[in-house]
């Protein structure tokens, strides 16, 4: 009797822990994917000329990609070599071309009221669900039908002193602007 309910739980335990490792495997796709939009950015968004030796991505807060963003730092942007950053606080932001703000920071930072993104010049604000870009973000992940779509704040792009390829334009939903400004 021993054995059966050995066996069942070893059964049950298995089944848990394969479950388990499918969500991963979703989680790391979905990050795999985002990672390889936020350097995909890179060659659709044009940034005023500065000063920059490196060109800088930034995390914000919990980084939920962890290692999978790390082969970034392999890649070039404008001829420069792409930095990765993970950074705690907003005004560490100004280093930043491309700051990504994932939903529980930007949550948590907004409570305490310092989460002013239209403060951060020249930088790509993008972050996660509806809210974001419809908010004051510049383009949003978020998930339809099981896959990552874009959404794109023309007003708040326009603002920052970035300029956005029609290319992107055409993949992404635009919820701010009307791209005739």
């Amino acid at each position: 009797m021993n054995f059966i309910y050995t066996t069942l739980l070893l059964v049950c335990l298995s089944i848990c822990l394969s479950a388990g490792l499918v969500v991963a495997d979703e989680d790391n796709a979905e990050f795999k994917v985002k990672a390889g939009y936020l350097y995909n950015f890179t060659k659709f968004v044009t940034w005023p000329k500065d000063d920059s030796t490196t060109f800088n991505i930034c995390i914000l807060g919990n980084d939920p990609f962890g290692e999978l963003i790390d082969p970034i730092e392999k890649r070039t942007a404008f001829g420069l070599p792409i930095k990765l950053y993970r950074i705690n606080t907003i005004s560490n932001t100004q280093r930043c071309h491309i700051v990504y703000i994932g939903s529980g920071t930007r949550e948590q930072i907004a409570q305490k009221g310092a989460l002013v993104i239209r403060d951060m010049g020249n930088t790509l604000s993008v972050g996660e669900g509806e809210a974001f870009a419809e908010g004051l973000g510049m383009i949003g992940f978020v998930s339809r039908e099981g896959r990552i779509k874009l959404q794109v704040n023309l007003k708040n792009l326009q603002q920052s002193g970035l300029t956005v390829s029609a290319k992107l334009l055409e993949v992404a939903e635009i919820v701010g602007g009307n791209g005739h400004d």
